[in-house]
This record gives C-alpha cells, structure tokens and sequence, in this order.
C-alpha cells in the first residue's frame, strides 16, 4: 500500500494568478450584469441584451407608484335621494396628490352627473373649477381619481326626470371629509 501524499500548497505565483482572475471575473460580473440590473448603467449593451434593465427599473417605478401616508384611509358608503327636477352636489375633502376611489349607482331614472373639484388653498382665479368628466344619461360610474389641487372634488348630479331616483355612493381615500355641498 502506497501512502496519500500531502496537498500541497498554492505558490505564490498560483495565488496572484487566482486573486487576479476572481478580480477579473468579478470586475466582468460587475459591468455585464450588476450595473445593468441594478443601477440601468449598461456600458458595454449585455444588460439589454440578457434583458437585465428592466429589471433596474421596477424599482423606479415602485417608487413612483408607491406613496405612503401618515394617516389611515377612509370610507364611506351614503344613500342619497334626489327628487324630481333636482340637482345636488357631494365632494371629498382631498389633499393635492391623494387618491380616491369611488363607485356609484342610481336606482330610478337616469341622471346627469359632472365630476370636478374646486380648489380650497392657494391663489386661484375666483369660481375656478375643473372638470373631470360629465355625462347624460348614466346611471353608474366606477373609477380612481387623485387630486390635482387641494380642495373639494365630487359629484353634481342633477335628475331631470319626473321620478325620484336613489343614489349609492361609496368612496374611499385619504379625504378630510365626504358630504353634501350646499342646498
């Protein structure tokens, strides 16, 4: 029987020829794939070519899309009776850049709706609104929507008919408050 004989030991040459080809070999990983996926910075085109910038930027997206808030959200669901011949309004107190979501329908006739928004704060020309979207004859309308400005933003629904109709709204966001404006 012969005996194992020992490993021997990297020489020093063998160690600088290894640590210098790992600092390649990491140096080449760096710029092909982390830069690209991480950063979007693809100086020599592998990132688009193995499909790594898009990767960098779902994470700029995230960002924009993500926004966190100090306070809880809202909701509300309200029933709202509109007689004959009448027109109302019912708005949610919004921050600017806060969002809304909403969902409404009217049981009865068809209404007229308009959803706008005036604003509450800054320097704005007297009985400025904004409209968002109007419409005849709807009896539902299901969406988000996030404010543009400070300020009241909501619904004027008019009914023209000769028949009482019956509106269910729900709504929820980071609103102040929701309710009837006027009348």
């Amino acid at each position: 029987m012969t005996a194992a004989s020992p490993a021997l030991a990297p020489s020093r040459r063998q160690l600088l020829i290894g640590t210098l080809v790992a600092f390649v070999v990491a140096a080449v990983a760096l710029v092909a794939i982390v830069l690209p996926a991480e950063y979007g910075v693809d100086p020599i085109r592998t990132g688009k070519l193995l499909g790594l910038t898009e990767m960098s930027q779902s994470s700029e997206i995230s960002a924009q899309v993500m926004n966190a808030h100090a306070k809880r959200y809202l909701t509300g669901r309200v029933v709202i009776n509109v007689k004959p011949g009448e027109g109302l309004e019912y708005k949610a107190l919004l921050a600017a850049g806060e969002p809304l979501l909403y969902s409404w329908t009217a049981v009865g006739a068809p209404l007229h709706f308009e959803f706008h928004g005036e604003p509450t704060e800054g320097e704005w020309p007297k009985d400025y609104y904004r409209s968002y979207e109007m419409k005849d004859g709807a009896q539902e309308a299901h969406g988000s929507f996030v404010a543009p400005f400070t300020g009241n933003h909501g619904w004027y629904w008019k009914n023209s008919s000769s028949e009482p109709v019956t509106i269910t709204l729900e709504a929820a966001g980071f609103y102040s408050r929701l309710g009837r404006i006027g009348g």
